[in-house]
């Protein structure tokens, strides 16, 4: 989870620990990719907009070093516009979560994912 917001970022993390999850948190973008390629994770949650880098860009790196089996990779922001779910989209990403969003429910969503082999 790569995410500025320190306290939706502590509060995501938790709530996936107590589901058992296994997750890595970042605040920044910065060494995103370092992390995916050894972490190797099935799911990175990465806000659009952070203050060093941007969530597109990252997404946009991931998807021309792995392709098609770059973990899934899905949009958590508060850029929640129509625009900003097709850029989004064009950068790699496989879904799109518009912010406040319900933790519970994304966890709940994030557990229900098959697992990759």
């Amino acid at each position: 989870m790569v995410d500025d917001e320190r306290d939706s970022l502590l509060t995501l993390g938790l709530l996936c620990r107590e589901r058992g999850m296994e997750v890595r948190l970042m605040r920044e973008g910065a060494g995103v990719e370092q992390v995916v390629a050894e972490f190797r994770p099935h799911v990175v949650l990465l806000d659009l907009v952070m203050p060093d880098r941007s969530g597109l860009d990252i997404a946009g790196e991931l998807t021309l070093r792995y392709g098609e089996g770059r973990p899934l990779l899905i949009a958590v922001t508060a850029y929640g516009s129509e625009d900003d779910r097709r850029m989004a989209m064009a950068a790699g990403f496989h879904d799109f979560i518009a912010k406040p969003y319900d933790p519970a429910a994304l966890v709940r969503r994030l557990a229900a994912l098959p697992v990759k082999a």
